[in-house]
């Protein structure tokens, strides 16, 4: 059961740190594609995602699919923002199941400014915060684009997300440390490093190639390590 509730936790984290991209060579534009991970566990394969980035009617649409434990786990997203990032809409689709039980979770947010109409399971509700929030899609590269990618920037915001807390939003940061070369599938890239802050979380690090994709995000969390790893 603990690591049942930990790996619900570790589907929305895994969302969060999957989503900033950038580049060594500091890109003017928010990269589109599709692009395959596996999810690690403690070392060992638990799942894949796939990520998924567009423009569609003018706007954003970020995609996120992941499946752990032949399909124990699956979860998709799909984040909507204009193209100055302001947050449209956000879906997300939950399905856990357990030896005695299944979960599911369905919830559609639509954003009209700081007021929320949520649909969670079919009821509707509004939300209304007391601050102003992004949604986890491509802010925070967007930031990183306008300030030209400086060395030891630090952008921070707060990410509604009503499947963590519905009434109001989580502080994100982000601070962009540089570039560094690192291996991934016995391949070498020259990439830039960002640490990142979720709540009380803060020992998360993400790697980004030269197009501005991310390579690998890792996370110690709890007793699990968790990462994800782009396939080429």
């Amino acid at each position: 059961m603990q690591f049942m509730k930990q790996c619900k936790l570790a589907i929305i984290i895994i969302m969060f740190f999957s989503v900033c991209a950038c580049s060594a060579h500091a890109p003017g534009t928010i990269p589109v594609g599709t692009w395959q991970y596996d999810l690690l566990v403690n070392g060992v394969e638990m799942g894949k995602a796939t990520i998924s980035n567009s423009i569609e009617d003018n706007h954003y649409v970020y995609r996120f699919d992941l499946t752990m434990g032949n399909g124990i786990t699956q979860s998709q997203d799909t984040i909507v923002e204009t193209l100055d990032c302001k947050p449209v809409r956000l879906e997300k689709h939950t399905y856990i199941k357990q030896a005695s039980s299944e979960q599911k979770l369905d919830i559609i947010a639509q954003c009209n400014g700081r007021t929320i109409t949520l649909l969670e399971n079919n009821v509707q509700s509004a939300v209304t915060l007391d601050q102003d929030y992004v949604l986890d899609g491509n802010y925070f590269l967007y930031m990183l684009i306008q300030n030209k990618f400086k060395k030891g920037i630090q952008v921070k915001h707060n990410v509604y997300d009503p499947s963590i807390e519905r009434e109001a939003a989580i502080p994100v940061t982000i601070t962009l440390v540089g570039t560094e070369t690192i291996s991934v599938n016995s391949v070498l890239y020259k990439a830039w490093k960002i640490e990142q802050s979720i709540g009380k979380i803060k020992n998360i690090i993400v790697y980004c190639d030269q197009n501005g994709v991310v390579l690998k995000s890792s996370i110690k969390m709890l007793n699990l390590q968790l990462d994800i790893i782009r396939k080429d």
